[in-house]
């Protein structure tokens, strides 16, 4: 009798654990996903060439591996502060993807000397307690890491998948690194519904694929 309760029980914590684990995905508006999912993925667009592509536009100089940002970049970027940046960044990405790029990105002045590495950007001031900020100082030897075109076919867009609080939208993109090197890619990016609305969780940015090229030229040869 006591095996009978207790597989009984066994069985009913399983199945529960089972249900659980499925009713654990979320429930979502298809359009309302599609319409942010669109407006966060134009919006990374800029993001993406700040953190990782060209990169806020800065006055040349000779003296120092750090420059300052042009100031009339910034009024078109509409930012003049590292804080600035941080908040358009919070309206596109979630909250822990957003650590990851500052903890990337950014570099306090006072840091500077301790470290090898070289953040992209640093906040400088005007005094000691950094209650002023002048300016936005920018790496000048930052590698661009994006430096294909993407166009985004936004008529591609499409819920792919839910896994628990995470909601997954695929889209196609043509991806361009010159006139004769053209790829169409597919992107799937993870979207997550925060406190202020729904965010990106996942990279939106694509690079062409050189890679991909090889394989089809073995491929053609050996057919």
């Amino acid at each position: 009798m006591k095996r009978l309760i207790t597989l009984f029980i066994v069985i009913t914590l399983v199945f529960l654990l089972c249900f659980g684990l499925v009713s654990c995905d979320r429930k979502y508006n298809e359009e309302e996903v599609l319409s942010a999912a669109r407006i966060l993925i134009e919006k990374s667009m800029v993001l993406n060439e700040i953190y990782w592509g060209k990169g806020i536009p800065f006055e040349p100089t000779v003296i120092s591996l750090y420059s300052e940002a042009n100031l009339f970049a910034l009024y078109e970027l509409g930012f003049y502060t590292l804080d600035e940046l941080k908040i358009k960044t919070h309206e596109v990405f979630t909250n822990a993807y957003c650590e990851n790029i500052f903890e990337s990105s950014f570099e306090s002045e006072t840091e500077l000397e301790t470290h090898r590495f070289f953040h992209r950007y640093y906040q400088k001031y005007a005094d000691e307690d950094k209650t002023e900020p002048v300016s936005i100082m920018v790496y000048s030897k930052f590698e661009n890491l994006l430096p294909d075109k993407v166009e985004y076919l936004y008529d591609t867009l499409k819920v792919s998948h839910v896994e628990r609080d995470t909601v997954y939208v695929s889209i196609m993109a043509i991806v361009t690194r010159d006139e004769k090197s053209v790829q169409i890619k597919q992107n799937v990016i993870a979207l997550k519904e925060e406190e202020n609305g729904w965010r990106i969780d996942s990279p939106t940015y694509l690079k062409y694929n050189d890679k991909k090229d090889e394989y089809e030229d073995l491929l053609d040869k050996k057919q």
